[in-house]
């Protein structure tokens, strides 16, 4: 009698610890307040799907406005249409040599270590024609914000490096603008991250190539651009722009990437006998070198002595810096490292000044049109600085193995375009109060080692 007694307690518990077991709500997805049945997005080689310094299908299908498209189908968008690369290579906006542009960047074993090398691009993928009334990606790479709005903007009659040819592939007519092709879409829902390359340009340039765009006409631009883009009552969400600090090709190269024993730093201080004895005259820093991590030798034209120093620590070096001329040909001691590769402590001032206005712009227009605001701003901040773990796995910012960038240190990998896709989605469901799926990481790729 005891065993059935027992047995009976034993079943009774197994009863009582099953309907105590936690109830897994199953995800609903739901449209919330908004409309994304016809989804576009709008911006520059983000959208476009530019990755390992090249436009290709692999980059497009792993874009974050793919990804975004892709989930938005589980809350009524129809499609995602982009004007796919026909060619099964790449092209990139580098020559490598006159007419001969770069494909996409590999992973290849030079000197015994790991580095970045391009591929050689298909140039003929700037003379595709894939223009369709059925586009809903108007990404083109190196675009600023004014040039979204600019008629014959991908014009090949306007002359080499007067248009852009990324666009001519997909322009509806040669007058056309972005903005106006986006228009013709008549979207209910729209992303628009744009003005990236209004900093960028002159960042990646060392502060040598395109100015900066004055903030002012910046937000002139872009309110025209929205006002035009919600005329039919569209709705959407934006991206703001992320400080350059926290992408790769600004902070990969340290400044004092100069390993010297004792010797050869004494020799060099004996070289500069002369600039530090006039340093010291005029209260100027020395050039000074000693053994270990040295800060390298630059040249800026603005400083009083000689028109060279030593970069400071908060000053950048660009990814695209040569450092075998470090090596082997006396860059950064006997001769000062060229400007174009550096960002000193006034241009950085100038890029965050400048980006710092263009997100309160951004932020603001949010708010006075009822769009959400994506910030990815602060999402690149978090991931250079404490990482972020998704499924047990630790992305960060760093250079090639972070996860999030691709080997052009600006843009995204697949995966970082889910982490980026996944920014918009938040914020697109706190502010329409919609239940759109986060994309999964695990189905998009990392930079392919070797």
């Amino acid at each position: 009698m005891k065993q059935y007694i027992f047995k009976y307690a034993l079943l009774l518990g197994a009863v009582a610890l099953w309907s105590c077991e936690p109830k897994v709500d199953e995800f609903t997805p739901s449209t919330g307040t908004a409309d994304f049945s016809k989804f576009i997005a709008i911006g520059d080689s983000y959208t476009a799907g530019y990755t390992d310094g090249a436009l290709g299908r692999r980059g497009q299908e792993e874009s974050f406005s793919a990804i975004l498209g892709k989930q938005l189908m589980y809350v009524g968008s129809d499609s995602y249409n982009q004007p796919f690369v026909l060619s099964e290579s790449s092209v990139g906006s580098t020559q490598l040599q006159p007419g001969v542009f770069n494909g996409y960047y590999e992973l290849n074993i030079v000197d015994g270590s790991l580095k970045p090398q391009p591929t050689v691009g298909d140039a003929n993928i700037f003379g595709e024609q894939v223009a369709s009334a059925e586009n809903q990606n108007y990404g083109v790479p190196g675009a600023k914000l004014i040039h979204l709005l600019a008629e014959g903007f991908g014009n090949p009659a306007a002359g080499v490096g007067n248009y852009n040819p990324f666009y001519t592939r997909f322009m509806s007519q040669p007058m056309a603008s972005v903005l106006g092709d986006a228009l013709a879409a008549q979207a209910s829902f729209i992303s628009l991250w744009a003005g990236n390359n209004d900093v960028l340009a002159y960042a990646m340039a060392g502060g040598e190539g395109d100015a900066i765009t004055d903030p002012a006409i910046f937000a002139g631009a872009y309110s025209q651009a929205l006002t035009a883009l919600v005329a039919n009552g569209a709705k959407g969400v934006l991206g703001n722009i992320p400080a350059v600090e926290t992408i790769p090709f600004f902070n990969t190269v340290p400044y004092n990437a100069l390993p010297l024993d004792q010797a050869t730093a004494d020799m060099l201080n004996a070289a500069y006998t002369d600039y530090n004895a006039a340093a010291d005259a005029n209260g100027l820093p020395r050039i000074e070198f000693s053994a270990g991590a040295n800060a390298l030798v630059i040249a800026d034209e603005s400083w009083p002595l000689m028109g060279i120093r030593q970069i400071k620590a908060d000053e950048k070096f660009l990814l695209t810096l040569p450092t075998d001329k470090i090596a082997n040909e006396g860059w950064g001691t006997q001769v000062p490292v060229p400007a174009e590769y550096v960002l000193d402590a006034t241009e950085l001032a100038a890029i965050a000044t400048a980006t710092a206005e263009y997100n309160v712009t951004i932020k603001s227009l949010s708010e006075q049109h009822g769009f959400a605001h994506a910030d990815l701003n602060m999402k690149m901040k978090e991931l250079s600085t404490t990482g972020i773990i998704i499924d047990g796995h630790t992305y960060t910012g760093a250079f090639v193995t972070g996860g999030v960038f691709s080997l052009d240190g600006i843009h995204a990998t697949g995966r970082g375009s889910a982490i980026i896709a996944n920014a918009f989605i938040d914020a697109i469901n706190a502010k329409f109060d919609a239940s759109i799926p986060r994309a999964n990481i695990n189905d998009y790729n990392m930079v392919e080692f070797p």
